[in-house]
This record gives structure tokens, sequence and C-alpha cells, in this order.
């Protein structure tokens, strides 16, 4: 988002430089010495001053988050609130700093993630072995499992032959096909990352829009089948916890702080079916929103001769297709063979990586691997485990809870999630890094479930889930797989987002708590 914001500012910016005004606001007409006109546009040396003063500028800015950052941590950690003690304060300040630091991007967030363990170490919270050894948990390790699947699902091809059975199936009605974009890509993404999902379906409905004279910009239809896919990839990527690397992220933390495991069914008892209905909800916004001004969808017969074009499964698409559904098989039945879902991943990884499979070029797949993720990942998480330990999510739950929480507890458990959620979604303006916002909030609402007596899997769950709900700040990645296309803007993210979200939030709330009550979830 940054980048397309600073091509956009840059454009903006070269327009208007490229005709000065008087004082009157005329156009000035600009002459050599030999009194003729010269051209308007920038030369090469004043662009090129333009750029060393806009680096020079951003430099003044970062150096200003750093100064404000470091200094206000070196103030107040001589300022211990009451119910904590010197380590507790100091790692909840590190942790605070890392946010902080990831939010502002002063310093390359990589570069910050593995810098704030040892940072942390040599304030002296913590040694450095147990800060080192939290970061070693399952969850960064299962993110780095579903980018090299992603990348491989993508490699063979089944993702363009799923997404051609997918796009007619519900006939070719504008709405219908509308509908099953955003179900297929939600179906799909809740056993696979959302990038790669989102990429298949946008690739496949590009020169179908065109084809149906959809112009970029314009097209309300297009619009809506450039918001759908994004929207579909984020919704079901909570749906499974192979959906998004983030949710086992947010399963370790919650394993490690309040030592409560979710299971792979668990997770999926409540997340399929909140994304199937949201998906629905926000078919019915978009087309709400966004109503179609094309009523039949043409080029959808061509999909036909494209299905029988690409013939049976074969070679690398059949050996990772059989892997994979065999790896989905083994995520639902753990107890039954002892195999957890995270050596289920590594070890279908290692068996397309033997001779005679070769679906894994290790070489090819590092250099797509997005290594900040994993390193961002790794260090939100120990950071966030060593600080609950010290006890900063029982200091922090105590407050909320005097403040309103406990309050809200009263009024029922459904009112206790929809808070939580609506806290979540809000959180990520402040703080749009979502494993981040996860490794501040589950130590308090964990401690939280503690001190009220509730299932911390049901109250802890809504803030696991909520890392890939990013509809409201549109800054993840996925949001922007449709974005080149030209279909939508930000606002148009935005406004959708917030419906989108609010219906998200009281399906997520009301389900959660009928399964709570059950007792399913433990």
């Amino acid at each position: 988002m940054q980048k397309e914001e600073n091509c956009t500012t840059a454009v903006l910016a070269t327009k208007t430089e490229e005709m000065p005004h008087n004082a009157n606001g005329h156009c000035d007409t600009l002459l050599t010495q030999g009194e003729r006109p010269q051209t308007k546009t920038k030369t090469k040396k004043e662009k090129e001053k333009g750029e060393i003063y806009g680096m020079k500028n951003d430099k003044v800015k970062k150096w200003l988050c750093l100064i404000l950052i470091f200094g206000g941590f070196f103030i107040l950690r001589n300022f211990i609130p009451s119910g904590l003690d010197q380590a507790g304060w100091d790692g909840f300040l590190v942790l605070f700093v890392a946010v902080l630091l990831w939010l502002t991007e002063a310093v390359p967030m990589a570069v910050t993630a593995v810098f704030v363990l040892f940072f942390g170490a040599w304030v002296g919270f913590e040694k450095e072995a147990n800060i080192l050894a939290n970061f070693a948990s399952t969850g960064p390790f299962f993110l780095l499992a579903a980018m090299i699947i992603g990348q491989i699902f993508t490699k063979v091809g089944l993702g363009h032959r799923i997404s051609l059975y997918i796009l007619p199936m519900f006939g070719n009605k504008a709405k219908a096909v509308l509908l099953a974009v955003m179900m297929g890509t939600c179906i799909v993404s809740m056993f696979l990352a959302d990038i790669p999902t989102a990429l298949v379906f946008f690739g496949l409905c590009a020169p179908i829009l065109e084809q149906n004279g959809c112009e970029p910009g314009k097209s309300k239809f297009g619009k809506a089948i450039m918001l759908g896919i994004p929207v579909g990839a984020a919704i079901g990527g909570i749906g499974t916890p192979a959906g998004s690397g983030m949710n086992a992220v947010t399963m370790s933390l919650l394993k490690n702080i309040c030592d409560v495991e979710i299971s792979f069914g668990q997770w999926s008892l409540i997340g399929v079916p909140v994304a199937l209905v949201s998906i629905v909800l926000a078919w019915l916004i978009l087309c709400w929103l966004y109503k179609p001004e094309i009523n039949v969808v043409k080029g959808l017969d061509s999909l036909k001769e494209d299905r029988k074009n690409v013939g049976p499964l074969k070679g690398d698409e059949l050996k990772f297709t059989i892997v994979f559904a065999i790896m989905v098989v083994l995520w639902f039945i753990p107890k039954q063979t002892g195999i957890d879902m995270y050596m289920t991943a590594w070890g279908g990884i290692f068996i397309m990586s033997l001779p005679g499979m070769n679906l894994v070029n290790w070489k090819e797949a590092s250099t797509k691997i997005d290594w900040s993720a994993f390193l961002i990942c790794g260090a939100a998480t120990a950071l966030a485990t060593v600080v609950a330990n010290l006890g900063t999510g029982t200091w922090l739950s105590g407050i909320l809870s005097n403040l309103f929480l406990s309050k809200v507890a009263g009024m029922g458990l459904v009112v206790l999630l929809l808070v939580i959620n609506v806290m979540m979604a809000v959180g990520h303006y402040p703080m749009p890094q979502g494993v981040s916002l996860a490794g501040l909030c589950l130590p308090v609402v964990g401690a939280l479930a503690v001190n009220l007596g509730l299932n911390p899997i049901v109250v802890c769950l809504p803030v696991c889930m909520s890392t890939s709900m990013l509809l409201l700040v549109p800054i993840d990645p996925t949001c922007f797989t449709t974005y080149s296309g030209g279909y939508w803007k930000i606002k148009d993210m935005m406004s959708s987002g917030i419906l989108i979200t609010i219906g998200y939030i009281l399906v997520s709330s009301l389900w959660t708590a009928v399964i709570g009550a059950t007792g399913a979830l433990g």
C-alpha cells in the first residue's frame, strides 16, 4: 500500500509542478534568455533535487521516530506502575518498542524483529537464551510451510484447474458469477495461502471482464469482482489453521501464553461456518453497493473448452494433489494418528522434495519466501510469550476488567465476544501488523478469561482469527492482489470493508458463543 501511495503522490506532485501559477492563479509563461518558450516539465536536475529533498525529509522523520521511541522507553522504564515489577514493566515496554518500530518502519521490519530479541536481553528482563527459545515455536515454521505449499500450488497449475470449474458453477448471471468467484476463492483459501489463491482467480477473471467490456474505474461489476477476490481470500483464511500462516502463529501464542491448545478440528468447527456465512453476507453487500451493469456474463462457455484442454491430472499436478489431500485428512485426525498439524505440513513438504517428486526447488522457493514475515512472527511470538510469563497480561487484564470488561462479561458471553471482536477490528487502525496486535492482546484476553472463569479458547479465538481480517485497514498484501487491475480504489475497499467486517463480527460472535455453550471447545 505504501508503494502505491508513494507512486500516486509522485504523479500528483509532478502534474502540479508542471504548471506554475502567478499570484492571480494564471499560468505564467516561461521564457529563455532568447525569449524562446521552454517546456513546462521539470528538468532532470530539478527532479533529482526534489528526490534528494524527499529522501532527506524521510530520513528526518525516521530519526525523529527513533528518538521519540527510544527516548520514551528509557524515560518510562523509571516509572514502574503498581502491580508490576521492573522486569514485567521492561518487558512490556520492549514489546511496545517493537510494535512502534514495525508500525513506523523507521528501520527495516526484519532487522527490527531480530534486534528487539537481543535488545530485550540487554535490557535485562529475561535471559537471552530464554527469549530465543520462544522464537523457535511452532507458529512461524507453519507460516513458512504455508508459503512453500502456496508456491507449489500455483506452480503445478492446480489452482488454474480448480478455478476453471468454480467460475461457472452457479450459472452465467452476473451476480451468480460474483458469488462463484467469492465462494470459490474463500473455499480454496481455507486450505492454501491467501495470496496465491487470489492471484489465480485474478488471472482468470481479468480477461473475462475485458471480454464483457467492463472498463477499469467505471464498471461496477468489475469493481465487485476485483474486490470480491481479496475479500474472499481474507475471509477464507480464517476457516482453518491452514488458511493462513498467521493462524498457526496465534495458535502457538495461545499455547505458550495461556497453556491452551486449539486443535485443527476445533478451529475449523468455528472458522468454516463463520467464513461461509460471512462470504454470503459480503456477496450481498457488494451486490448492493455495486449493482452489476450487465445481466449475463459472456465468455464462460470458453472455460468448458479450457477444461478439456487441460486434460486429466498428471505429472507434478497429480503428485501435489495426492500428497496435499492426504495432508488435509491428517490435519483433521491428529488424535487418531498421533501426528500434529505441524508435522503433517513439513512431512508433506519433505515428501514433495524426495527424489522423483521434485516439487520443491529450494533455490527458487527461497527467493519467493517472505522472510520478513517469518522473522516478525517469530519475534512477536517470543516477546509476547516472555512478557506474558512475567505477569504483564494479568496486570493489563486486571486494569481492563476494572474499567469495563468485567461489566461487559456480566452482560453475557455474546456481548463480551462482540466487544472483543470490535476491539480487535478497530485495533488494526493504530496497529495494522496483525500478529503484533495479537501478541499484545492475547496475554490480556487469556488472563481475563481465567479471572472470569471462562473457557480461554472461546474468548481468545476471536483474537486469533482477527489477524486475517484486515478489510478495515487494507494494508495486507492480500488486499492488493487485484489492485493493479485498476477497477477499485482504496476508499472502495475501506467503505465495503466496514460493512463486511460488521457482518463478520456478528456472525463470529454468535457462532462462537453457540459452539462454546455446547462444550465442543473443551
